[in-house]
């Protein structure tokens, strides 16, 4: 008697959804354990053992060859923890990885505490609790209305605060027009940037000379979308593609354009 081969949940619906004499089923948001192990199996193994999983499941291969390589490339080791003076005690156990927590199903606590926001913020009027709100939509083929020219005139019209979270960061000109903002005008700039952006706007202020004295009324920071975190301790964290401005907590601009200055003069 053959006994039956499992399936993933993704190719079970792959092969529900292909054949026309299978009905429709309730659609499933439960977590899929076997997408769990064969990430973790990356993370520990690398794609063999990535695909020995993927075969042990049943399941299909779920990740792009982008994604795998990303995922390979920000792994990051588990804490080493300290040796205790004089050797191992007897008795003690090396730390269980079947104890720790996974990323699919338990968020990953932050490790650094966030700042706390300057008073001026959260004292400062809200006028878009008062003020009727509406949306424009904005497309790049419109000439008369380019977004990098929406966004620039966005930037100078700001006279209080000014809130930037871009991936990328590379156009010097729109840099301009945030530096005249915080030091001749007095405006307050947060910009957030994606942790694999950093190094790219780094570059462009060594490029263009802008050191930390022309910096005193802007904070920048860099953050990290959700960290997966494997049973073995291995972790990874994803990227921050969202982009938007928010300006004197009345207009806020939202979509895909980034600050590159390849898009600028495409």
């Amino acid at each position: 008697m053959s006994r039956s081969r499992h399936l993933g949940k993704i190719r079970k619906r792959l092969e529900d959804v292909k054949s026309q004499w299978v009905q429709p089923a309730k659609v499933d948001f439960s977590d899929n354990e076997s997408v769990r192990l064969a990430t973790d199996a990356l993370l520990d193994g690398g794609p063999e053992a990535y695909w020995r999983a993927l075969s042990q499941e049943g399941e299909v291969d779920f990740l792009s060859s982008v994604e795998a390589q990303y995922i390979q490339a920000q792994v990051r080791e588990p804490p080493c923890p300290p040796e205790p003076l004089g050797g191992a005690e007897p008795g003690l156990k090396a730390l269980d990885s079947s104890s720790l927590q996974s990323g699919t199903y338990f968020p990953v606590a932050s490790e650094g505490s966030e700042p706390a926001l300057l008073h001026s913020w959260a004292s400062a009027e809200k006028p878009y609790l008062k003020e009727k709100s509406s949306a424009t939509v904005y497309f790049q083929t419109d000439k008369h209305n380019n977004i990098r020219d929406l966004i620039r005139r966005c930037i100078t019209r700001t006279s209080q605060v000014l809130v930037i979270l871009m991936d990328v960061f590379t156009d010097v000109e729109i840099f301009c027009d945030i530096l005249e903002a915080a030091n001749k005008r007095g405006v307050f700039v947060c910009v957030l940037l994606d942790q694999g952006g950093v190094k790219l706007f780094q570059e462009m202020c060594d490029k263009v000379q802008i050191s930390d004295s022309h910096l005193k009324n802007i904070s920048i920071r860099s953050v990290e979308g959700e960290v997966y975190c494997a049973k073995s301790g291995r972790k990874f964290a994803g990227q921050i593609l969202e982009k938007f401005i928010i300006s004197d907590w009345r207009f806020v601009l939202s979509g895909s354009y980034r600050f590159s200055d390849l898009l600028s003069i495409c």
